[in-house]
Formats: structure tokens, sequence, C-alpha cells
């Protein structure tokens, strides 16, 4: 069976956000290499809450201890900003007629799960029916919640390409608001039904809040990973998803009703790349019945010789000053590019290249631009 090899040398550390006992016996080489690393991965928080939650304080480097307990505070600082929004969502949807669902963090968060613990969430996302998205989206406007100003093509992307509306912003909040109709475009070469999601979900401990069953939050983070233009530093996802597989191990018919389920909503092929990660990367006692079933999703042969080694190249962790070597830079080209290919058809994608090679080459018009506090603009997320 295909596979990626074993861990890269930047993966090396993350045993101890399952075994944190192990980092008694880390050098401070061995500490700064991995708060550098955890930091870039946006892990940090994650390992201050293992690390500090299993060894006592007297048995940690001083400098480290500093480190750790200060991005503890950052991450429960932004979790608590997290749950503040998702509060005020809401409330500006009053108990609206349709679910309100959580998705990625948030619902970590809204579970209790150990995943949400040590996050350092920048958008809150969450997911409503199509029928109902232009209902929410009113609600929220009403609310104070802002879209960024956009041109006619950048609106008619989202509103007929995209599975979500342009990202809003609140002057009152730091996060961002992604309101979801789907987990993948309507127009994308893989596609998901997401009636058939919305009949599964299951309710949070936050009032008014639902969730994607176990399963399908595994299958959502996977096709998140695996379908998006940008792996660069994207290793908490394949924690996410190591996590979340491990625990629902415990039940005996998980390996089972997972490649069924991916195989059921079309995500098989997303879940197999998943998979080989996790068991190549972190060990995960995926069994080989799991990757059978999920054998006619798999990658052909001459596909698989290039797609697993350039996601296994961009995928890879360096220290934040260390450049990319040439094959990681050129395995993040052709990452980028079946990404486009799959994203939506050349129809569609020839003339949306073109428009945002013209954009690229001239100055932002004065109505492309917004006010809106936060780092990035609508028209930079496509």
């Amino acid at each position: 069976m295909n596979g990626v090899g074993p861990p890269p040398p930047g993966c090396a550390w993350l045993p101890a956000l399952r075994d944190p006992a192990q980092v008694k016996a880390w050098s401070l080489q061995d500490w700064e290499t991995a708060l550098r690393l955890a930091r870039r991965m946006r892990l940090l928080g994650r390992l201050a809450e293992a690390v500090l939650a299993e060894v006592a304080q007297a048995e940690l480097p001083a400098e480290v201890a500093k480190h750790l307990w200060s991005e503890l505070r950052l991450a429960r600082w932004q979790t608590r900003a997290l749950s503040w929004a998702a509060e005020c969502v809401a409330s500006a949807l009053a108990q609206p007629p349709y679910p309100m669902v959580l998705l990625k963090g948030g619902a970590y968060v809204a579970q209790g799960l150990a995943i949400g613990r040590g996050r350092l969430p920048s958008d809150l996302d969450v997911l409503v029916p199509r029928a109902h998205l232009a209902d929410a989206q009113q609600r929220l406007l009403a609310a104070g919640w802002q879209e960024a100003t956009l041109n006619e093509h950048d609106r008619r992307y989202y509103h007929e390409w995209s599975h979500e509306v342009p990202p809003m912003r609140h002057p009152a909040h730091s996060l961002e608001l992604d309101l979801h109709h789907n987990i993948l475009p309507p127009v994308a070469r893989l596609r998901v039904d997401a009636q058939r999601l919305l009949q599964g979900i299951q309710p949070s401990a936050w009032p008014g809040w639902w969730v994607l069953n176990p399963l399908d939050q595994i299958l959502h983070s996977a096709a998140h990973l695996f379908q998006d233009p940008e792996l660069t530093d994207r290793l908490r996802d394949l924690v996410d998803l190591d996590a979340l597989c491990r625990q629902q191990a415990a039940d005996p018919g998980f390996w089972v009703a997972l490649p069924a389920r991916a195989h059921e909503l079309g995500l098989g092929g997303p879940l197999w790349l998943a998979l080989v990660f996790l068991r190549d990367w972190f060990h995960t006692p995926v069994p080989a019945a799991a990757f059978q079933a999920l054998q006619p999703a798999a990658p052909g042969a001459l596909q698989g010789r290039w797609l697993l080694p350039a996601l296994a190249a961009v995928l890879s962790p360096t220290l934040p000053d260390e450049a990319p070597a040439w094959r990681a830079r050129l395995a993040a080209r052709a990452v980028l590019l079946r990404y486009h290919l799959t994203r939506m058809p050349l129809r569609l994608l020839l003339p949306h290249a073109w428009h945002k090679l013209r954009a690229g080459r001239r100055p932002p018009a004065p109505e492309q631009e917004t006010d809106l506090p936060g780092p990035r603009r609508a028209d930079e997320l496509k």
C-alpha cells in the first residue's frame, strides 16, 4: 500500500501532545525547536495545556514555563472570545426556524473536546441551510455584522460558486464570521449534499447550537485540509484528525462506519489521504480493513506517485527562519494547481483566473477596499 514514509524531523515533538511526561527528558535545544515549531503551527496552546496539566512547573526550565503560561493565557482569552462571538451570533439569529451548526474549532470547543483546549481561533464557522442563507445574513446585518465591499465578479463568486458568503466582521469582535451553506463549493469536482449533513446533526453544550455528527466532523476536517489551496503550516489539521479518530475508535464499529459514511458523502478520497498521513506520521491505529474499504476512492497509481510526495513536502513543518527547499516550493505549486483544477470547471475557472490576474496587476479600486478590522480582505480568500 502507498504511504508517505516516516514522520519528518519537524514532527518529533508531536507525541508530547498525547504523552506530556516525555518533555521531562527534553534539553533546552529540544524545547527551543518544539516551541518555535508549535507556535508556527498554532499548536503551542495545545502543547501548553497538555504539559502544564501533567508536569509540575518545577520540572520545567523557567524560560520554557514562561512561554507556556503566556500562550495558555492567550489561547484561553481567544477561546472566550470565540464563545462570546457564538453567543452574540445566536442572539442575532434569534432562535431561527432552521438549525445553526458550528463547524471545526467552534464545534470542538462547544462539545468540550480535548482538541478544543488551547486553540487560537481566528474565525467562527457557522453552517445554515442554503434555503435560509439570505435570512441569516439579514439578521446578522441588522445586528451590526458587516460584509466586506466586493466588486461584481467577487460577489458572483461567493453567491454562485462558493460554499459560503463573504466573510463578516463586527466592530465589537476580534473574530471573523464565516457563514456557510455547505462544506465544499457547489461547482467543485468533489461535492457534498449538505442536506445529508444536516440530517445527522447533534446538539452541542452551547444553547441553540448544533454540531455535525462525529463521523462527519472527521470527514469535514479531512476535506477541508486536502481540498484547500494552502497546506503550508497546516499540521494542526492532522493533529485534530488524529485526536478525533482516536477518540471515536473506542466504538468497535467506528472503522467500519467511517469509510461507509465517506462513500455516502463522496469524501472517500480526502479520508484516504488523511488516514495515510495519520498512520505514517502519527501512528494512529488505522486498521488495514479501513484502507481496503476506501481503496476505490484512493488515487490511481500515476496520481499517487506524485500527489503523496507533494503533499508530504508541503505539510512537513519547518522552522520560521528556514526557507522552504526547492522541492517543497515546487510541490506547493503542484498542490495549488490541483486545487484550482478541482474547485471549479474550466469554463468558470479560466475567466475567474483571468479576472484575478488582472485585479492583481492594479491597485484596489475604492469600492473594493474595506475599513473592517482584520488581516484579510474577502477577495484574498479565493
